[in-house]
């Protein structure tokens, strides 16, 4: 139902005369309404914002409005604003809407809002506006953002549902332009998003992390993934901790005097090492920041892990090492000749300090180097990238050096080098001389032996024979070399020599054995050694032999055998006793006679001193006649003295000794031959 105007004005009026303000009950008694129409009335004037209500005990007292009227307030809004009653009228427009729309005041007050030029700048978002119109006058208010993209334009709108003077509904429209705001929103958006994928996509630790009162690196309050995946701790457990909660422990003290310089500069980069939540170490470089941030001092920290950084240090300081200590000397030169580099043997070989040798140049170190020769030796290089050659340094306390160079042509950029390693080979070349020398001594005396001398390699092949060897064959020994053993000699003898051979190259040991050899029809005995040559690895490469014909040996050697043979039947059945007695006169032989004429058998006297055989009034008489054969140089003397026999008797014996010694004349044994004479004596 509309409200009346003239009772609307009879309230207004009273309140007008009474500032101090009226209860509902005094309105009532003054204006001649009744209490239900004077609250009605009063609510929609509280609505409307016309009058103000207040408490005083329990009564409420009701006053005219000392604030701006709405309209008042509407117009100088910077706010887009419209206002429609329940028939969709435009009641009010303020002048920023009416200039948003390019029209004027007059053209859209009282106008249905279908007919004005509002759907028109809307466009497809019209129908959206209407329906929020349509529930704003039903009593639901609406707040939100409204794109226009015919405009490119963005409102933020609010609906409030309203109820104008005389009573009626409707509703006020608020429209702001926030097309740069929202702007800026979906950039600041769009920067967040990339910031936070850059700073969760990172290859580094980021970090931020809060100061506490005291200016001491408080809890993390950010981390990004990569941090977390480093460290291997969640998010959540960093945010926990604080930077130095991280830091390996032998590195918190140094840590600590970082962060003061950090505090008092604003910045600081450094090297330390954190620790995982599995307790691995990692390096880092850090580089911190301080800035303001909400208020409040934060700490921004970029991490690098530097671990394959520190490995590769640690290569090249490793290389620096052995460069520096390496056994040859080595030079780093540029293409003028100037020393750029030297190392550690380089300055002890040629007695020159580092410094003196980088304020030097090839020429002075080298006497067979001039400038052209080192412009020729500099093009070679830069054609064929690689150099070797022999040459001369000059030591420092004058001595010369036989050397030998490789060079490596190294570019960078622009810059060329000449890395150069050299080696003192004098002692090599003396060890070589040496070598030679003696091979030469030796291959005369190979040459001028008796014995064959011979090399087999691996593959069967004659390697080297001596000329004594070539003789036995019959063959120039030039022809030989080269030829298979097998070729040499008959099948059998080769298979005999080649399992002899190849036994040694097997297990590496020397072989010696004798053996006969058909030569010419002729059967000659030699002794063969076999000995292992070794390369400079360790492995057989061939073998050494030496065969010596011992064929005069072998012949003497059965003679003598043979000789021995009859002389020991002659003895063993000789009637007489035979005795082989030491210096000392100790028996080391005694013939199977003693037995049949002393009743001794051979162990009884075998190691016995033979004279204590002899009867006592007899044996100064032996003594005498033994002493005189060893210093007189005679052969053979004839005792006459009496044995004991086992049973304790003694008999007599003819017993003549010879004497036998070694090639510098001193006694090596006796030889006694004892005859029975027993009968003879009376």
């Amino acid at each position: 139902m509309a409200l009346r105007r003239e009772i609307t004005s009879r309230i207004t009026d009273l309140l007008k005369e009474n500032p101090q303000g009226l209860s509902i009950t005094e309105i009532v008694k003054s204006g001649g309404i009744n209490r239900n129409t004077a609250g009605r009335y009063l609510d929609n004037l509280l609505v409307t914002g016309q009058v103000e209500m207040r408490h005083f005990g329990m009564a409420k007292i009701y006053s005219l409005s000392s604030r701006m009227p709405v309209s008042s307030v509407l117009s100088i809004s910077s706010e887009l604003v419209l206002q429609l009653d329940a028939g969709l009228r435009i009641v009010f427009v303020n002048k920023p809407f009416v200039d948003l729309l390019g029209t004027t005041e007059k053209e859209l007050v009282g106008k249905n809002i279908e007919f004005s030029k509002i759907p028109l700048y809307f466009d497809e978002t019209y129908p959206t506006i209407l329906a929020w119109i349509q529930n704003g006058i039903a009593g639901t208010e609406f707040r939100g953002d409204l794109p226009v993209p015919a405009k490119k334009q963005v409102f933020s709108c609010q609906i409030v549902p309203t109820v104008f003077n005389h009573g009626q509904k409707g509703v006020s429209i608020l429209f702001e332009d926030v097309t740069r705001s929202r702007q800026g929103e979906i950039l600041l958006r769009e920067s967040e998003e990339k910031f936070r994928a850059l700073f969760n996509n990172a290859n580094d630790l980021i970090t931020l992390h809060e100061l506490d009162e005291n200016k001491q690196h408080g809890h993390f309050i950010e981390v990004n993934d990569v941090t977390c995946r480093k460290l291997k701790y969640t998010r959540l457990e960093l945010l926990a901790m604080a930077p130095r909660d991280l830091v390996a422990r032998d590195f918190v003290e140094s840590i600590d005097r970082i962060f003061t310089t950090l505090y008092e500069d604003g910045h600081a980069t450094f090297e330390t090492v954190l620790v995982t939540k599995d307790h691995q170490r990692i390096p880092v470089e850090i580089n911190a920041h301080l800035f303001e941030f909400k208020g409040r001092r934060v700490g921004l920290a970029i991490i690098r892990d530097i671990t394959k950084r520190k490995e590769a240090e640690d290569q090249l300081r490793l290389m620096k090492i052995s460069i520096d200590s390496a056994y040859d000397e080595i030079f780093w030169m540029d293409m003028k000749a100037h020393f750029l580099y030297v190392n550690d043997e380089a300055c002890r070989i040629t007695g020159y300090s580092r410094e003196e040798l980088l304020a030097m140049k090839v020429y002075t170190l080298d006497p067979d180097f001039t400038p052209a020769r080192w412009e020729r030796s500099i093009e070679d290089l830069r054609k064929n990238k690689k150099q070797h050659l022999q040459t001369r340094h000059r030591r420092k306390d004058g001595v010369i050096l036989d050397v030998e160079i490789s060079s490596v042509y190294v570019t960078r950029g622009t810059e060329e080098y000449a890395f150069c390693f050299v080696r003192d080979i004098s002692g090599r070349n003396r060890i070589e001389a040496a070598l030679r020398e003696s091979e030469a001594r030796y291959r005369s005396l190979s040459e001028a032996s008796q014995d064959m001398i011979y090399v087999i390699d691996r593959e069967d092949r004659v390697l080297y024979i001596n000329q004594a060897a070539a003789d036995f064959l019959r063959i120039p020994a030039a022809k030989a070399i080269g030829l298979p053993r097998s070729t040499h000699f008959p099948p059998e003898v080769s298979r005999h020599q080649h399992t002899a051979l190849q036994h040694v190259f097997a297990t590496g040991l020397p072989v010696r054995n004798e053996g006969p050899m058909n030569v010419g029809g002729e059967v000659r005995w030699f002794d063969h050694a076999l000995v292992p040559i070794m390369d400079t690895e360790g492995r057989i490469a061939s073998v050494l032999g030496v065969s010596r014909d011992i064929t005069l040996h072998i012949e003497t050697e059965q003679e003598r055998r043979q000789n021995e043979q009859n002389n020991r039947f002659i003895a063993e059945h000789s009637v007489d006793i035979i005795h082989r007695l030491s210096p000392d006169c100790v028996c080391t032989y005694t013939s199977p006679s003693v037995t049949t004429l002393l009743g001794y058998t051979e162990a009884d006297v075998l190691g016995k001193p033979v004279l204590s055989m002899i009867h006592p009034d007899d044996l100064p008489g032996v003594v005498k006649d033994i002493a005189a054969i060893r210093g007189s140089g005679q052969d053979t003397v004839t005792s006459t003295f009496r044995f004991r026999h086992k049973d304790g008797r003694y008999l007599w014996f003819e017993s003549t000794t010879r004497i036998i010694r070694d090639a510098s004349g001193q006694v090596k044994e006796f030889l006694n031959i004892s005859r029975d004479i027993t009968d003879r004596k009376p």
